[in-house]
């Protein structure tokens, strides 16, 4: 049973996964597109943000009332269907949502959503210890960003500034946009 009081967080950065199979299989044009230094810098940072993760899901396991690996089809995705899991609304405030900017910016060098784009090793977490949540996190040198709340009901909403709208049903992985391509070029 989940309590209207707990808070929905995002432990470290989201579409890492997308960035992760772009830098590795999509390099030469990110070489001819942006500066080597930027692609080097992103490449280490995606290293080191997936390699932090460790044994952090079992505390996760402990202290939260549900957590997940945001993986496949990204945040929106995950958020969705762990609405659907708790049988709740939420309200989400997208500008709180943790991303690198080189991960957006190789993003949308391939035109994809990093929203809806593989985010291994970023898990979705509702708790009411919000606080050892994100003290955990520090300590094993993760992010953690408190993203919105759960709601009564059954609105899903997602506020970005001043627009707000309802969160979509899920969306195919956004990665699939460049393998397809890929795959139709060879």
């Amino acid at each position: 049973m989940t309590h209207m009081s707990e808070k929905i967080y995002v432990v470290n950065t989201i579409a890492l996964g997308a960035a992760e199979w772009i830098l590795n299989n999509r390099r030469e044009e990110l070489e001819s597109y942006f500066p080597y230094l930027f692609v080097k810098r992103a490449e280490e940072a995606v290293k080191c943000d997936l390699s932090l993760v460790g044994e952090f899901p079992a505390f996760l396991a402990e202290k939260c009332t549900y957590a997940e690996e945001i993986g496949g089809q990204g945040i929106l995705s995950a958020l969705w269907r762990m609405a659907e899991e708790l049988s709740t609304g939420l309200e989400i405030r997208l500008r709180d949502i943790p991303i690198r900017q080189e991960t957006v910016e190789i993003l949308e060098r391939f035109d994809l959503n990093p929203y809806y784009a593989l985010s291994d090793g970023a898990y979705l977490a509702v708790t009411g210890h919000g606080g050892e949540l994100m003290k955990a996190s520090q300590s094993a040198g993760l992010t953690c960003d408190e993203i919105g709340e759960l709601r009564p009901g059954i609105a899903r909403t997602v506020i970005n500034g001043e627009s707000v709208r309802y969160l979509d049903r899920p969306q195919p992985e956004e990665l699939n946009k460049v393998k397809q391509f890929r795959q139709a070029i060879t």
